[in-house]
């Protein structure tokens, strides 16, 4: 399955950015790290910088989904996104998948 560069539509929908927002939040809460730290904000700045990248330019995500899902799936798919995504030209490799990636009826809705 190849994934295309997305480029050609780089906006995503205020809803989507509210989700990410939300989803990165979330996260930095549930790993223990203190609101006002200087590590709070880089973790959520980060999450929310590869959530948005790749929704937008790589594969759409179900963010709906992530932002009710259980913290621990949802850092899996950070952490991939983390070590794998390629912020040059918003690639994942062959075969990484993502738990939260839309399927194709989800992204044409």
């Amino acid at each position: 399955m190849t994934h295309q560069n997305n480029a050609e539509n780089p906006h995503i929908s205020y809803q989507d950015s509210e989700y990410i927002r939300q989803i990165a939040f979330a996260v930095a809460d549930a790993v223990g790290l203190h609101r006002g730290t200087p590590v709070y904000k880089r973790s959520v700045d980060l999450a929310r910088t590869l959530l948005t990248e790749c929704h937008r330019r790589c594969r759409p995500l179900d963010l709906a989904a992530m932002r009710h899902a259980d913290t621990e799936t949802v850092r899996q798919d950070l952490t991939t996104l983390r070590e794998r995504f390629n912020m040059n030209d918003f690639t994942l490799p062959e075969g990484v998948t993502l738990n939260f990636e839309a399927n194709p009826q989800q992204v044409a809705a």
